[in-house]
């Protein structure tokens, strides 16, 4: 059986890509496809990868011509099934190229292709104006139609269960099953090395103003007062939206003390990143969703401090996860839970060890076993 999949994928770093890139290898490594092929977005110099998955670079974000280009591979290659990766923004800032690309399943539907669809967001939950998206009548009413086009599919997957309650009740839809984020790596406690700094915060974001870094560098201020030697390690790259944003904060807090800037970060490093920290931080403002970082920290054995947002809690609460909870914003709230909680060592490592328990089941194999009989249900339907 041959499987198409549709989404941003490595070397560029994302949560959708990365998301895609876990998932699809999972389903490589379980041996159930023949082949698949990666329909994903274009790099200069990208290679190719080697084995089951084929990765063809056909599409750039904010070039409607290049879903020409997107939509005639995916005749050329004429999968058994699809698995369509996205986000309500994964295309680009242009509205007019999201809407255009969020048609591919209902387009894919028409062509006789199978289709299972993953939808990182839902509009109605999303507060564009704070993710810097333009906001109105018009982006509205192409979001909803979006959904409509998107609900075409075979199945639609969302990784909150409120956001299947959302959509079946809003859309009348039945065909939207919950799977959670999970975690791409087994749950366990890593201890930390002993050059690791003695409390370190670490932050591991794509970086842009709602993510929250200019509040939480703020809030630094406090901790350092508090406990001089903590140390605020800060991973990760730009945001696709926003390039530039992260060097422009980090040129502002030049000479602050305790910052550790360590850039982005590969997919191997990630175990000894997490490993140096004390806790992590997600000072988000706004969200999209559910949140990688928060299932990566508790996978790793880290506890959480975690913007008070509805996304976020949910996501929380349905992986039954212990995290501690500040204002979105509130740099003085922020040092100050910082502070106390880098002071309580018996908290941090009860909550750790809770949330490692906690995710053990929410493993990529056990994703990757429900997306492949998600995705072989959809193409034996499409036969009859």
């Amino acid at each position: 059986m041959h499987l198409a999949v549709i989404s941003a994928f490595p070397p560029k770093l994302t949560g959708l890509g990365q998301y895609g890139w876990h998932v699809t290898h999972g389903l490589a490594a379980r041996a159930g496809f023949a082949t698949i092929t990666v329909l994903a977005e274009a790099f200069d110099g990208a290679a190719e990868e080697a084995g089951p998955v084929h990765v063809r670079r056909v599409w750039r974000r904010d070039d409607a011509a290049s879903l020409a280009t997107l939509w005639r591979a995916l005749w050329e290659v004429r999968p058994d099934v699809l698995w369509f990766n996205t986000g309500m923004a994964m295309f680009g800032r242009s509205r007019r190229v999201n809407f255009m690309a969020l048609m591919t399943p209902l387009l894919a539907r028409r062509a006789r292709i199978p289709v299972v669809t993953t939808l990182h967001e839902v509009f109605e939950t999303v507060h564009a104006r704070d993710l810097g998206m333009q906001n109105g009548a018009i982006t509205t009413l192409g979001a909803r139609l979006a959904t409509r086009m998107l609900l075409a599919s075979n199945v639609v997957c969302v990784t909150l269960g409120q956001y299947a309650r959302l959509l079946r009740a809003r859309y009348n839809a039945n065909n939207v099953r919950h799977l959670p984020l999970g975690t791409y790596t087994a749950a366990t406690l890593l201890p930390r090395p002993a050059h690791a700094p003695p409390r370190d915060v670490l932050f591991f974001s794509h970086h842009a103003p709602h993510r929250g870094l200019e509040a939480l560098l703020a809030a630094f201020n406090t901790v350092r007062a508090r406990c001089p030697g903590a140390t605020l390690t800060i991973a990760g790259s730009d945001h696709a939206r926003f390039p530039g944003y992260l060097g422009s904060v980090r040129a502002t807090a030049n000479g602050q003390s305790g910052l550790r800037w360590r850039g982005p970060q590969a997919e191997a490093a990630l175990p000894a990143l997490f490993a140096d920290s004390t806790l992590v931080a997600l000072p988000y403002l706004a969200t999209t969703g559910s949140s990688s970082v928060m299932f990566r920290a508790a996978a790793h054995g880290r506890p959480l401090l975690v913007s008070d947002l509805p996304d976020l809690r949910v996501a929380a609460a349905e992986a039954n996860l212990r995290v501690n909870f500040a204002p979105p914003g509130d740099a003085e709230a922020w040092g100050e839970r910082l502070a106390a909680l880098l002071a309580d060592g018996a908290l941090l490592r009860a909550q750790a060890e809770h949330n490692v328990h906690a995710v053990r089941g929410l493993t990529l194999a056990a994703t990757c076993a429900r997306y492949e009989a998600l995705l072989k249900d959809a193409a034996t339907a499409a036969q009859f």
